[in-house]
């Protein structure tokens, strides 16, 4: 059986992978492993039936073989466990990719994910203009500042 992850329908792309579960895709992608999409809307990701996949009610999940895990960067690290070839088995080049997987999670994606929701919610504003090169500069250099 495939593992199914989810991901928001209500997403820029509609659910084809250009949010937070872009990363899992792109690690099942890498070893071959097919997957199944389960969208789920807004709403439904709030219900108590996804709160019990994911107790923040975001996306994404990933369930396999009666596993069900959460975060990418959780997700991320088990398909390496996974699949030979994705993580270096030389002890230092294993821990610096894990190393790049926390900085995508930690430092990235946040910049990432800002800058796309000042998009959809400043595009208008007078601020924006000088907001919009800032948070590049954050995701080019990952500076918190």
């Amino acid at each position: 059986m495939n593992p199914v992850i989810t991901a928001f329908e209500a997403s820029p792309d509609r659910g084809h992978g250009l949010a937070r579960d872009m990363p899992v895709r792109w690690a099942f992608e890498e070893v071959g492993q097919p997957y199944d999409v389960r969208l789920v809307s807004f709403a439904a990701m709030k219900a108590p039936a996804h709160r019990a996949l994911q107790p923040f009610g975001q996306i994404p999940t990933c369930e396999q073989d009666g596993l069900m895990l959460f975060e990418s960067g959780a997700i991320v690290p088990h398909i390496t466990e996974g699949h030979p070839g994705l993580l270096s088995a030389d002890p230092d080049a294993r821990t610096r990719g894990i190393a790049w997987m926390f900085a995508a999670t930690r430092i990235v994606e946040p910049a990432v994910v800002d800058r796309e929701l000042a998009w959809f919610t400043e595009r208008d504003k007078p601020w924006y203009a000088e907001r919009h090169p800032a948070i590049d500069r954050r995701i080019a250099t990952g500076s918190t500042c």
